[in-house]
């Protein structure tokens, strides 16, 4: 097998494809179960449940042969691809040179079944959320979706399996719930009065709702997306902290003088703590066993034993604390002052303040890695990283400064509450968003400057986030990522394993997809325009445009689309600044209107997919729609003999 690496490691792949359940009244029937599929080879065990058209789960499994203990905290990228008749198997320098290929991400490149995509979220100034395809361009724009909130937004939330976007809508009363496959909002869920904050609880079956305009916290349920209850905590915004392995909530208000400690699986009250009115910030150390307390008007820092529930120590600070949070490891305390230039950091082990840092220009949020602490400035463009290995060591820990942008982000119509870090998949490079200058900054651990930059094509983000569909550890040594082979025979998959970075190219013989199919190799839609692509259409007026979208011959799944399936993006390249995502009609069976109206002249590019079909957008024909201007109107005295 070439590649295979030095230190030995048994690799095992399991890929398992279950129906993707539809929400709402006219979700597709349930599809028969998958026929197994069974691959051997040296060293390697492979089984397939292969449905076709639908979504699975691959699973590496990476154990050591000689102890067969699993391999954790491994780093690994993989992409599968049909190999043409008649060609041999990848030599290792034919392996190192494609996967070289595919980490360049050149889009001619592309391998059959990716499993390292990742799409980048911004909750933007224009009560729009962008959908950010960083390794993908469509005509030179990566704006692959763009959802209309239908209002401000508050604070929003990711499911942590990805499945779902919560975003609070304070004018409407509600929580909308976005489908992340799709890309849509699914429903909008009515909570209490002007919803503002969320927490996801750490197992990620409830999602709690700070209604600020009346005092409750809303609980849902993230299955059914129904209110489960609704709890009396107390005017004022409120924090969120969860305690002993997720299993206590604690709900605190700016205006009450108690906080609540509340059982998470039943909602029932465990107990009231009395600390005094002005809590700003709760955070747990599941490390020291106690709930740490940000109490702005007294100017310190309370802790709270998580068993007792009482107060045992009160720490005094700078005035003006603000956000609070713990690093990875659960013992250092960053404590953050929004309106001076200084971070805190306290010890849990001796419960005092370690380090004091000055420097900062009102520092607002912190984000972590595994190396650094990330804290964003608003009164400069600056990122402050704090390096974490440095806090244990005597003197002032290790702080450099990375400016991101040129505007600082108080110059923004509104910085936003929810995180403008995000922590990319790799885990030592994050993701800034420039909001002021509406622009997303990449940047790597180790350099001076940002490695790269996305627009975010007009529109300020104030929060952004990562999707991560990539290869992740979900228990000890097994490493899964959503996956749809789609042709029988021979399969090279390109496994790259880092630490030390070794490639590693194996050989999966494909069966049990349907020969019609697999000997076809076409997209699985067809997609015909029931317009002529080349009339010119008016900039400012609305023009209905009707298409066809069929399952090929060869798919096995015949069912009509429904509206519901269906993605359709309509952008003005090459930048994408305007982008309009017009909602289809079902005219009959296989038949579907949009309504466009694009506002300028010039060429515009028309998109249609369907995600849940295997047809994602990019995969179809696009259509290039020429936009002339609208006519003028002449006064009549410029019209007469």
């Amino acid at each position: 097998m070439p590649g295979r690496p030095g230190w030995a490691v048994l690799l095992v792949l399991l890929l398992a494809c279950q129906p993707r359940k539809e929400e709402g009244p006219r979700a597709p029937p349930p599809v028969a179960a998958p026929a197994p599929v069974t691959v051997t080879k040296a060293e390697v065990s492979v089984s397939f449940e292969l449905q076709e058209g639908a979504e699975g789960t691959a699973r590496f499994v990476l154990k050591d042969p000689r102890t067969g203990a699993p391999v954790r905290g491994a780093r690994l990228l993989a992409w599968m691809d049909a190999r043409p008749e008649g060609q041999p198997a990848p030599d290792e320098a034919a392996c190192r040179a494609r996967i070289k290929t595919y980490l360049g991400g050149l889009l001619a490149a592309r391998a059959d079944v990716d499993l390292n995509s990742f799409l980048l979220l911004t909750l933007n100034h224009d009560h729009t959320l962008s959908v950010i395809d960083p390794q993908l361009s469509f005509q030179r724009t990566k704006l692959r979706n763009l959802v209309s909130l239908g209002g401000a937004a508050g604070d929003w939330a990711l499911r942590p399996d990805g499945g779902a976007l919560y975003v609070t809508q304070p004018t409407h009363g509600s929580v909308s719930v976005v489908d992340t496959r799709r890309f849509v909002v699914q429903r909008n869920v009515r909570v209490g009065r002007a919803p503002g904050r969320l927490a996801l609880a750490p197992d990620g079956r409830t999602l709690w709702v700070d209604n600020e305009g009346d005092g409750t916290v809303s609980v849902l349920d993230t299955t059914t997306q129904a209110v489960l209850g609704t709890l009396e905590v107390g005017e004022g915004p409120k924090a969120f902290a969860f305690g002993e392995g997720g299993r206590t909530a604690w709900l605190s208000s700016s205006r009450s003088e108690e906080l609540v400690a509340v059982d998470v699986a039943s909602r029932e009250e465990l107990g009231r703590v009395t600390v005094g009115p002005g809590t700003r910030a709760l955070a747990y150390s599941e490390v020291a066993r106690a709930l740490y307390v940000v109490r702005e008007q007294a100017n310190e820092v309370l802790v709270v034993d998580g068993s007792r529930r009482e107060v045992v120590h009160r720490l005094p600070v700078a005035p003006g604390p603000g956000a609070l949070r713990f690093e990875p490891s659960g013992r250092w305390a960053f404590v953050l002052y929004p309106r001076g230039d200084r971070v805190d950091i306290l010890d849990t082990a001796s419960n005092r303040v370690a380090h004091s840092l000055t420097g900062f220009s009102a520092p607002d949020q912190v984000t972590f890695t595994s190396s650094f602490a990330y804290v964003r400035n608003t009164g400069d463009a600056r990122v402050s990283l704090i390096e974490l290995a440095s806090l244990e060591k005597s003197g002032t820990p290790s702080v450099v400064q990375i400016t991101m942008g040129q505007k600082k982000p108080t110059l923004a119509r509104e910085l936003g509450r929810s995180p403008a870090i995000a922590v990319l998949p790799e885990g030592n490079s994050v993701l800034v968003a420039g909001t002021a200058d509406r622009a997303l900054y990449l940047y790597s651990e180790g350099m001076m400057a940002p490695r790269g930059t996305h627009l975010n094509y007009g529109r300020e983000p104030r929060a952004v986030l990562v999707l991560d569909r990539s290869l992740r550890e979900v228990e000890p040594g097994v490493y899964a990522a959503q996956a749809r082979p789609r042709k029988n025979g021979p399969h090279d998959v390109h496994v790259l394993l880092d630490s030390p970075r070794t490639p590693v190219c194996l050989t999966w013989t494909v069966s049990g997809v349907p020969e019609d199919a697999a000997s076809a190799g076409t997209a699985p839609l067809v997609l015909e325009p029931g317009f002529e692509p080349s009339r010119l259409l008016t900039a400012g007026q609305r023009t209905s445009l009707r298409f066809r979208l069929t399952p090929a011959a060869h798919v096995k799944d015949q069912r009509p689309l429904v509206p519901e399936e269906l993605q359709v993006m309509l952008f003005r390249p090459p930048s994408g600044h305007w982008l309009e995502r017009p909602v289809p009609r079902r005219v009959e069976d296989g038949v579907f209107e949009i309504d466009v109206s694009p506002p300028e002249p010039g060429q515009y590019v028309l998109l249609v997919g369907a995600e849940s079909r295997g047809a994602t957008l990019g995969t179809l024909r696009d259509f290039k729609l020429g936009v002339q201007a609208a006519p003028t109107l002449r006064h009549v005295s410029e019209v007469q003999p």
